[in-house]
């Protein structure tokens, strides 16, 4: 007998010595959550031996790795310009954001000629001809420091504008006359002046997303003679609802392009109801379509080739409600398929749903009380006694093959196929916190999806279902690191649109459609640059990002994700196989926009425009630290050879400190002026009280910015300062006109329109109020505002071994520090390993040796 205890006891030994190997390797452990708390470790350590003696040698687990035909897509195809490198001057010289690598924008242009096997030039591709062979004309830039004499003329050593970015020629004709019109010669040739005046490169310039439009323009202001540079300007300031300037040279006449209006009576969908499903409250990451621009002579729409993203990234699918109206909620992604186990992972804050006391999914807004986006006290829309449930596979599935969510059928939509998953079961990470205040600030925001995979057994090859790679170090680039984000909006409400920017109900349609997007990736971090107006922040925040997360920005800035998008992929193309993509990480928050527009810019209902700007990041949970977790949910074993990550176990900045002064970051002109000002808090807003920035909405549309007043009101409550909602969207005049520190006056309706100010301005990330809210299709936060208490149906927050992980413990370290086995306390309290008795019994010594 005494021989099988020390048997066993050397057989435990060695497995606790396993063990500690694999976990203090960090091989089978999640990160340490934002929040940590004590994790019970199993008891089952002692079975390990006992099973390997008794029963043998086991099957070996299939593993969770890459699929043969992982990451390779299966239509569509790239956008033309996700090659190209864009920069913004900190000092604003650059304008905004323009192309530095001009070759290649190359492929974005082809001219008709050409594809008629004729060898004209595209107006564009001639450009940038021209200005890589003899570059752009000398222009002082006067905010370079040193750059004017004491009587403000710029000194000949003055560098010029784009000085580094592009070739600059001396050798331009000016105007010196009082009447200062500009380039008389530039570099453009006399053949690219006469392609940029045709019509229809006017047309096709300005049909550009916003950071080539700007690009181009800088080009032909600074190399083409201003005859030619007028066309565009004059364009541009009719876009922008001004009034043209004179031309320098009054005897060229433009003529504008035939007219081509969007035709009055179009035949889209009714979608009289609200979005589809009704009228739930969203916030939004639009369509990527900039501007709608209705002149007398003829439309200018953003062109936007949604075909390219139909089919192309087979392992993004849609997870929907169910019903008979499905509407797109979040994406979730495909790491494996049958033959092996169908693997599905999606964002935690995704699966839950805000339900009345009949347990009937309703408006997320419904569970959000205290908040601008509240609707609770809608009896109708509400129902009674709203709480937050966990979803389960009867509220929810999900469809791969999807391109264009809601009704449309594949018919009109061009799908070759729709897969629908059941789901089995949700498994949320046992660490993502729920309570208030946390959420998806708490980190671990990750679930995967058990599904029915029946459908796809044995067409997953056929339907090229192919899942996503899997994440390593060796597949990671050297240098700056850039992917691909891709996904779904949830469109605004269709009142909404047809009140505020009805010249985008003809493109209705191309809400519903998945676009991807080219991303920066970088270091969870606040923004130190003003997004808006270029410099650095005076006052940067530093607010908090949790453990196991990595940060992105669309590397153009002209985009904000926001409902829907949740659950999207980060993706990344390989080092050493380029043509496959692995999944960096999947969107879990973001902290709002700097810039939000949406609808009319002029008085006569013709001009409209979408201008999304932000500097704050996307964050998305970092899936290679959540690999082994996934694994074993699904009954899977997943190793890897690569060292551990301290990003799964570090967070960035500083969690919330009340002692912080809010402040704003410049998001308009005015506030440009005044400069970052401390917000006035608390302020009444529609006659209720808040305490903090806030989220506003219009018509059943929330704006994804957090807002504070900056301007006192000469309305108040209790001696707090009152605006109507009228103020967001038309501003108030001031009290008195010559004060431009002036409080406002709702009560003064007749001051001139240039007058009238903005009391609201963009909160920095270290405000009261600005939260990291997860973005699911039924609106912003939901779970994690208040509406906590009422979740139903938690799990419990405890974890097997392959769920532990605190930073710079293994799993010895865990249990001894837990206590639990194979340690235990002596009658002092005191912890120690489990010791042999004189007996070859295993027993807690009376005193723990020292």
């Amino acid at each position: 007998m005494s021989n099988i205890y020390k048997h066993f006891y050397t057989l435990f030994i060695k497995e606790k010595e396993k063990l500690d190997r694999r976990i203090s390797q960090r091989q089978d452990a999640s990160p340490a959550p934002a929040f940590q708390t004590p994790l019970a470790v199993g008891a089952a350590l002692l079975g390990l031996g006992v099973s390997s003696l008794l029963l043998g040698a086991s099957e070996p687990k299939q593993k969770l790795e890459d699929h043969p035909m992982c990451g390779i897509t299966t239509g569509g195809r790239a956008e033309c310009y996700f090659d190209c490198e864009v920069f913004a001057s900190i000092d604003a010289s650059t304008s905004s954001q323009i192309v530095t690598n001009l070759e290649c924008l190359n492929d974005c242009f082809v001219s008709q000629n050409i594809r008629k096997r004729q060898q004209t030039k595209h107006c564009v591709n001639s450009l940038i001809s021209d200005v890589l062979e003899d570059g752009i004309c000398y222009f002082a830039n006067f905010t370079a420091p040193g750059c004017l004499d004491d009587n403000f003329n710029p000194l000949p050593s003055c560098p010029s504008s784009y000085e580094g970015i592009f070739k600059i020629s001396r050798d331009c004709t000016e105007d010196d006359s009082l009447n200062f019109c500009g380039i008389i010669q530039g570099t453009c040739s006399p053949e690219t002046e006469e392609l940029l005046r045709k019509t229809e490169c006017v047309q096709e310039v300005f049909e550009q997303p916003g950071f080539i439009l700007n690009t181009i323009q800088q080009l032909i202001q600074f190399s083409c003679s201003s005859t030619t540079s007028d066309i565009y300007t004059n364009l541009q300031q009719k876009a922008n609802g001004f009034p043209p300037s004179a031309p320098c040279d009054p005897d060229y006449v433009y003529e504008y392009p035939d007219t081509t209006d969007i035709p009055e009576n179009l035949d889209y969908p009714d979608y009289s109801n609200g979005v589809r499903r009704g009228s739930n409250r969203t916030t939004n990451r639009l369509s990527p379509a900039q501007s709608v621009l209705q002149f007398p002579e003829f439309t200018i729409i953003t062109q936007l080739n949604y075909e390219n993203t139909r089919h192309r990234y087979p392992w993004v699918c849609s997870l929907r409600s169910t019903g008979s109206s499905p509407e797109h909620l979040c994406a979730v992604t495909l790491l494996s398929v049958p033959p092996k186990p169908t693997v599905v992972v999606g964002a935690a804050h995704c699966t839950y749903i805000c339900k009345n006391d009949n347990e009937k999914a309703i408006p997320v807004c419904c569970c959000a009380p205290n908040e601008v986006e509240s609707c609770v006290d809608d009896k109708t829309k509400c129902g009674d006694n709203p709480k937050v449930f966990e979803m389960t596979g009867d509220d929810v599935e999900i469809l791969c093959g999807e391109w264009e969510t809601g009704d449309t059928p594949m018919v009109l939509s061009g799908e070759k196929y729709n897969v629908l998953l059941p789901i089995k079961e949700i498994v949320r990470h046992p660490n993502f916190n729920t309570t208030q205040g946390a959420g998806p600030i708490g980190g671990s925001d990750i679930a995967i999806f058990k599904v029915d995979d029946i459908s796809i057994q044995k067409k997953a090859s056929s339907l090229r279902l192919n899942p996503i790679c899997l994440p390593t170090k060796q597949k990671q680039t050297a240098g700056k690191q850039t992917g691909i984000h891709t996904g779904w909006s949830k469109p605004p409400p269709f009142h909404f649109v047809e009140d505020q920017a009805a010249g985008y109900l003809p493109l209705y349609r191309d809400f519903f459609k998945q676009w991807h997007y080219k991303m920066d990736i970088d270091t969870c971090r606040d923004p130190l640059l003003n997004g808006l107006f270029g410099g650095f922040l005076d006052f940067p925040s530093d607010s908090y990002y949790p453990p196991a997360t990595v940060c992105a920005k669309d590397f153009s800035r002209q985009s904000c994700f926001s409902t829907g998008d949740s659950g999207s992929p980060l993706m990344v193309r390989e080092k050493t196989r380029p043509m496959r993509f692995y999944a960096e990480g999947i969107l879990s928050f973001v902290k709002g926009c700097d810039v939000f527009t949406f609808g009319g810019i002029d008085d006569d209902g013709k001009l409209w425009q979408l201008n999304q700007q932000s500097e704050n990041p996307s964050t998305y949970t970092k899936l290679s630290c959540f690999l082994p977790w996934v694994a074993k949910q699904y009954g899977l074993e997943y190793t890897t050879s690569d060292d551990t990550d301290p990003a799964c176990f570090e967070s960035q900045g500083n969690p919330p400190d009340e002692e912080e002064i809010c402040r704003i970051t410049p998001s308009n002109l005015v506030d440009f002026i005044v400069g970052e000002v401390e917000c006035i808090l608390p302020f009444y807003y529609g006659g209720t009280k808040y305490d903090e920035c806030v989220l506003f909405d219009e018509s059943g549309f929330v704006y994804p910015i957090f807002r504070c007043p900056t301007r006192g009101s000469t309305e108040k409550i209790d001696g707090i300062n009152s605006y109507p909602t009228t103020a967001l969207t038309e501003g108030l005049c001031p009290d008195d006109s010559s004060d431009p520190a002036s409080d406002l006056n709702p009560n003064i309706q007749d001051c001139d329109p240039l007058a009238r100010r903005a009391p609201f301005s963009q909160c920095k990330n270290n405000c009261p109020g600005v939260r990291a809210f997860g973005i699911i299709g039924g609106g912003a936060a939901l779970a994690f505002l208040g509406a906590t208490a009422g979740i139903q149906f938690l799990a419990p927050a405890a974890a097997g071994l392959g769920a532990v992980g605190v930073a710079g413990f293994g799993g010895n370290a865990v249990a001894e520090m837990m206590c639990v086995t194979p340690y235990c306390r002596d009658r002092a309290g005191a912890c120690c390993l489990i010791q042999p008795t004189p007996n070859n019994f295993l027993a807690c010594p009376d005193i723990c040796p020292v």
